[in-house]
């Protein structure tokens, strides 16, 4: 078989994500197959395999298409803003505007919080995503230090608090809009909540 060009390639293996993810979505991680991947988007397994080495790593590859360029959006709000306040604001407002107006951002989010266990094969996902909250809370954290030294927020404010406080509200938002979608299903709704929570902060949201 001839070697596929590389744009052909990533062509076929962003389809193969594609599949996988609105499979992962109905189905669930336990349930879904390689097989029910390869027929949902009109593939071979074999057409997998030359892409993925199993079902692991085709999940690992779809969460990537969204952490990635998540991240790189929290850095470029904080390089931004000046007002380490409306910096936290901005990225915790882009990251539910994502949410709402992505569809495949809110697809994995949908099936990483709500579709899939992370034990067993993907018990190391679970450590993944813990280092990754990690890294954004100590980035919050850091954060809230600023606004402290500037006079932003309370003098006795305790960062490391009011970061756990913050990623527990957002964190609430989004299983919130992903469980209960009749309840919260607008972005003017999330948003006025956000701004609830950072006026409360004194931040003057915008």
């Amino acid at each position: 078989m001839a070697r596929p060009c590389k744009a052909d390639a990533e062509h076929t293996r962003d389809k193969i994500l594609d599949a996988a993810e609105w499979m992962f979505l109905q189905h669930g991680y336990a349930k879904t197959s390689l097989e029910m991947i390869a027929r949902a988007g009109g593939f071979t397994r074999g057409a997998i395999y030359w892409h993925f080495t199993d079902k692991v790593s085709v999940f690992k590859a779809m969460l990537q298409r969204v952490k990635l360029p998540m991240e790189r959006m929290f850095e470029q709000k904080i390089e931004q803003e000046a007002d380490p306040l409306q910096a936290l604001y901005q990225m915790c407002l882009a990251s539910l505007l994502q949410l709402f107006e992505d569809e495949r951002h809110y697809r994995v989010h949908a099936i990483l919080l709500t579709r899939c266990e992370q034990v067993g094969e993907l018990a190391d996902l679970h450590q993944h995503n813990l280092d990754l909250h990690l890294r954004i809370k100590q980035r919050c954290e850091g954060l809230f230090r600023q606004a402290r030294k500037l006079g932003l927020v309370a003098a006795d404010l305790n960062e490391q608090r009011a970061a756990l406080a913050l990623k527990a509200y957002m964190m609430g938002l989004y299983l919130s809009i992903l469980r209960e979608p009749d309840e919260l299903n607008t972005i003017d709704t999330a948003r006025q909540l956000l701004d609830d929570y950072f006026q409360r902060l004194g931040c003057k949201v915008v």
